[in-house]
C-alpha cells in the first residue's frame, strides 16, 4: 500500500497549480527517506485509496480582482480552455472566488475534455481523492493514462505508484515498471530512482538487475539526487554490482550529505568506524 497519505498526494492539485496567482509558489519539496522503493521520494505524491479532508485554502496568494475573476469566468463560459483549467484552479485554491471542489472538478473536465494535459492529471488525482467527485479508480486511470499520453510525467509517476502498489488496481510490477521508465526516459528523477528500486531489490517479478540498479541511480545521480547518490554509495560499499569500495563509498555518501540526504551522514559515520 501506499506510504503517504492522501493528503500528500493532492500535492499535485493544490500545491501543483499555485504558480497561476502566486509570485512565489510553494517549493516542491519532498522529505528524506530509507532506501526502499516503497518510500522513495514523490513529487507526484501517493495516496491511501481511501477519502481524507482536502488541505485548506491558500491564504498567501494575492487573490485576482473582481474584473479579473469576471474575465475568467467569461472566458470560461465561452470554452476557452486556458481559462477553464485557470478557473478551476481559482476554485480549488478558494482564490477570488469561495472555495468549491464541486467547481474545480466541473472546471478541470471541461479543459481535460479539450485536452489540456495538467487538467487531465487533476481531475486523476480528485478521481483517486474523491474530491469534487465520486471516487473512481478507472476514471481516475483514463485520465492520467490521457496525459501521460501527451508526455505529462507527473502522470506517468502517478500510474506507476497505482500499479506498484495495488491501489483499487491489481498489483503489477512489470506496469509499474513501465510507467516509471517512460518517466525517466522523458528526465524524470523519480522515475530513475523507481527503477534503480525495482532493479536493486527484484520487486514484483522483476528480475534483479545491480547492472541497471547502478545504472537508473547514476542517471537519477547525475541530476543531484542525494537519494540516488546515496544508494550508489550502498552499491559501493557492498559490492552489489561493483568491487566493492570503501573510497567510492565514502565520496557518494559525502555527495549525498551535501544534497541534504539525511541518511547518508549516519552511513558515512558507521562507514568510518569500520
Amino acid at each position: 500500500m501506499y506510504r503517504k497519505t492522501i493528503s500528500m498526494l493532492l500535492i499535485v492539485l493544490f500545491a501543483g497549480c499555485v504558480g497561476a496567482f502566486s509570485q512565489n509558489p510553494t517549493p516542491n519539496t519532498s522529505p528524506a527517506a530509507p532506501a526502499t522503493p516503497a518510500q522513495a521520494t514523490n513529487p507526484a505524491a501517493t495516496a491511501t485509496g481511501q477519502t481524507s479532508a482536502p488541505p485548506p485554502p491558500r491564504r498567501d496568494l494575492t487573490p485576482p480582482s473582481p474584473a479579473a475573476v469576471a474575465a475568467v469566468k467569461e472566458k470560461a463560459a465561452a470554452g476557452e480552455m486556458a481559462s477553464q483549467a485557470k478557473l478551476a484552479t481559482m476554485y480549488a485554491l478558494g482564490q477570488g472566488v469561495p472555495r468549491n471542489l464541486d467547481e474545480a472538478a466541473k472546471w478541470f473536465r471541461k479543459a481535460a475534455e479539450q485536452g489540456d494535459a495538467p487538467s487531465q492529471l487533476k481531475l486523476g488525482v480528485m478521481y483517486v481523492a474523491g474530491f469534487g467527485v465520486t471516487p473512481n479508480i478507472q476514471e481516475a486511470l483514463t485520465w492520467y493514462k490521457k496525459a501521460a499520453a501527451q508526455g505529462n510525467v507527473d502522470a506517468m509517476l502517478q500510474l506507476g505508484n497505482l500499479y506498484e502498489n495495488g491501489v483499487q488496481v491489481t498489483k503489477n510490477g512489470r506496469e509499474a515498471l513501465g510507467w516509471y521508465r517512460m518517466a525517466a526516459d522523458k528526465g524524470s528523477t523519480e522515475g530513475a530512482l523507481k527503477l534503480g528500486y525495482f532493479y536493486l531489490n527484484g520487486l514484483d517479478n522483476v528480475q534483479r538487475d545491480y547492472e541497471s540498479a547502478l545504472q537508473w541511480f547514476r542517471k537519477a545521480a547525475q541530476q543531484g539526487s542525494g537519494e540516488a547518490e546515496y544508494n550508489l554509495g550502498r552499491m559501493y560499499q557492498e559490492g552489489l554490482g561493483v568491487l566493492a569500495s570503501v573510497d567510492e563509498a565514502a565520496a557518494w555518501y559525502t555527495k549525498a550529505i551535501q544534497h541534504e540526504f539525511s541518511p547518508a551522514t549516519v552511513a558515512l559515520r558507521n562507514l568510518k568506524r569500520k
